[in-house]
């Protein structure tokens, strides 16, 4: 009998998930959660959960990526830049899409800090990857680093190329902000 017991305990810990076993599903539960909400635009409530994440397991370029476009959106765009700086030897690794996604969140990150000509290499890379939409607004900030760094020949030419882009697509809105923008120039 005491070795019918025994048994019986010895096969009721091994079906028993561990403790370790448990700390791990609930952790890949988290991240499964965080993307989630990344993937559905809720980038604060995502960055919550990825730097619990982070501070527990020291996530991987991706994930840090993930973590520099929450702060992004966020409104942190110091954070933003540090952040996706140190990934930024990595990202031959992604694919050109993605690449192209943090390169245009550090790039407006700067844009808005005021770093035009930190901003400027950073936008030029942008167009290199993004789809043809999304062009217009990377030569339009592009225009507008050049005006800001008082080189209105050079702005004038992109913020116009900015035009065309827009009016291909349709963007009535941005059509009418180059208007305004070409219109101070003149």
């Amino acid at each position: 009998m005491p070795r019918l017991i025994l048994t019986i305990i010895m096969m009721m810990c091994l079906m028993t998930p561990s403790f370790a076993d448990i700390r791990k599903d609930a952790s890949s539960q988290l991240l499964t959660r965080a993307i989630e909400y990344f993937q559905s635009g809720k980038y604060h409530e995502a960055l919550l959960l990825f730097q619990r994440l982070d501070n527990k397991y020291k996530l991987n370029a991706r994930f840090q990526g993930y973590i520099g476009v929450c702060y992004f959106y966020d409104g942190d765009y110091k954070t933003s830049v540090a952040v996706l700086g140190k990934i930024s030897p990595n990202l031959q690794l992604f694919a050109p899409q993605e690449r192209a996604v943090y390169l245009y969140c550090m790039a407006e990150s700067n844009f808005r800090l005021g770093h035009y000509r930190k901003a400027l290499p950073l936008f030029e890379s942008h167009i290199l990857l993004c789809h043809n939409n999304e062009k217009g607004d990377s030569l339009m900030r592009i225009g507008l680093c050049y005006l800001a760094l008082d080189k209105t020949n050079i702005a004038d030419e992109y913020l116009n190329e900015a035009t065309l882009y827009y009016r291909k697509f349709n963007d009535a809105k941005k059509l009418e902000q180059m208007a305004h923008y070409l219109q101070g120039l003149k």
